[in-house]
């Protein structure tokens, strides 16, 4: 048995979620503001990010679907929406809705993790992102 969940972002989102990862990586800032997002499926489902600069003329900068993804999860996990950490994770585009599909597989074996004293048991799972 699976479970599918489907968080959808509006383009806001995406944008917010996009610039606050490189914002927390320090990487360096946007020539311009950002004037648009349009999405590219060719190898992955890429997101370009249309700039308008100061110089008046407009740039674009693709940021891939790895990238994306990674923002996503982090955008969900800063506002405590709970993603499962051993779950399969998949960017889609749904109604030019950018979804992230969370699948789970129930017939997997469980996963059993330390705390922080080294016991073993089901109930504390820790969460890391996964870009899948």
């Amino acid at each position: 048995m699976k479970e599918l969940r489907c968080l959808v972002f509006s383009d806001q989102e995406v944008v917010s979620a996009i610039i606050d990862r490189r914002r927390r990586r320090r990487e360096p800032n946007l020539d311009g503001t950002v004037a648009g997002i349009a999405y590219k499926a060719e190898d992955g489902l890429d997101a370009v990010l249309h700039l308008a600069t100061e110089r008046g003329d407009t740039e674009s900068v693709v940021v891939p679907e790895e990238e994306v993804t990674a923002a996503l999860i982090a955008y969900c996990m800063n506002r405590r929406i709970p993603l499962p950490a051993d779950a399969d994770k998949f960017l889609y585009l749904v109604n030019d809705n950018l979804t992230l599909m969370i699948t789970l597989n129930f017939n997997r074996a469980p996963r059993l993790v330390s705390d922080a004293e080294g016991r073993h048991g089901r109930g504390r799972r820790i969460l890391h992102p996964t870009a899948h």
